[in-house]
C-alpha cells in the first residue's frame, strides 16, 4: 500500500471509526487511541481487505479492539476491589470490620498524599466511578488509575508485612 493509499483511506474512515469507538468507550482519549491501532496493525499487516469490504473490515477491528479494552478494564475493576478487600482481611482475621477499617483509614490518612486519600475515599467508599472521580477532582481518568494502583500496592504491601510480623 503506497503512502497515497494510505492516506485516503485513513481520511476517509477515521471519522465513523471514532465516533464508533467514543460510543462505546464514551472517553475521546481511549477511542483515539483504539483508532490509532487499528491503522497502525493495518500498516503492519499484509493483507489487505478489498477497497469495497475496507469499511466493514475497519468498523469490526474498532468494534473488537473496543471490546477487548473494555473487558479489560472491566476485569482490572474487579482485581482491584478484592485486592483490596484481601489485603484488608489477610491483616488479621480475628479482627472485626469495623477495626480492620479503622486500621486501613489510618494507615491511608497517614501515608497517602492528599490526591490519593481522596480518590481512594470517593472511588472505594463512595463508589464513585473512574470518570466520576476524575471529572470531580479535574484531573484525568489515567491519574485516578495510576493514583489509585499505587495506592493499592502500599496498602497491601504494608498489611502484608503486618501480617509476616505476627
Amino acid at each position: 500500500m503506497t503512502k497515497e493509499e494510505f492516506e485516503l483511506i485513513y481520511r476517509r474512515h477515521y471519522p465513523p471509526m471514532y465516533r464508533l469507538a467514543r460510543r462505546l468507550l464514551y472517553d475521546p482519549q481511549e477511542s483515539k487511541d483504539v483508532v490509532s491501532e487499528v491503522f497502525a496493525r493495518l500498516l503492519r499487516g499484509g493483507a489487505m481487505p478489498d477497497s469495497g469490504k475496507m469499511e466493514g473490515y475497519l468498523m469490526t477491528a474498532v468494534r473488537n479492539r473496543c471490546s477487548d479494552v473494555l473487558s479489560h478494564k472491566s476485569m482490572r475493576k474487579r482485581v482491584e476491589k478484592i485486592f483490596l478487600q484481601e489485603a484488608i482481611e489477610s491483616q488479621t482475621p480475628t479482627m472485626g470490620d469495623d477495626e480492620r477499617m479503622e486500621r486501613l483509614m489510618q494507615f491511608i490518612e497517614a501515608e497517602l498524599p492528599p490526591l490519593s486519600q481522596e480518590i481512594f475515599r470517593l472511588r472505594f467508599l463512595r463508589e464513585m466511578s473512574y470518570e466520576e472521580v476524575a471529572l470531580s477532582l479535574g484531573v484525568s481518568k489515567v491519574t485516578v488509575y495510576n493514583h489509585l494502583s499505587q495506592s493499592l500496592q502500599r496498602i497491601k504491601e504494608h498489611f502484608q508485612s503486618q501480617t509476616a510480623k505476627r
